[in-house]
């Protein structure tokens, strides 16, 4: 898939390299807190209800509700 703009995590296949380009939302501030910032480069480890992230080394469980309010550029092939 092609992407012009930055899409939610939800929009994402699994696999797929992110950068991090908007981070909203009531849980915003413990997101950027865990890694999930912007310029923060992410792996979509698993996007089937819940999403799975790894960010520095570490994997995040995100509810889909909160997954949708971070917004990401693919990066890479």
């Amino acid at each position: 898939m092609d992407y012009e703009h930055a899409v939610p995590l939800t929009a994402l296949t699994e696999g797929i390299d992110v950068l991090v380009d908007t981070v909203c939302g009531h849980a915003a501030h413990r997101l950027r807190d865990v890694g999930l910032r912007e310029g923060a480069q992410v792996a979509i480890v698993r996007n089937t209800g819940n999403v799975i992230v790894r960010v520095e080394g570490c994997r995040i469980g995100l509810r889909h509700e909160i997954a949708r309010q971070i917004l990401g550029i693919p990066i890479g092939g």
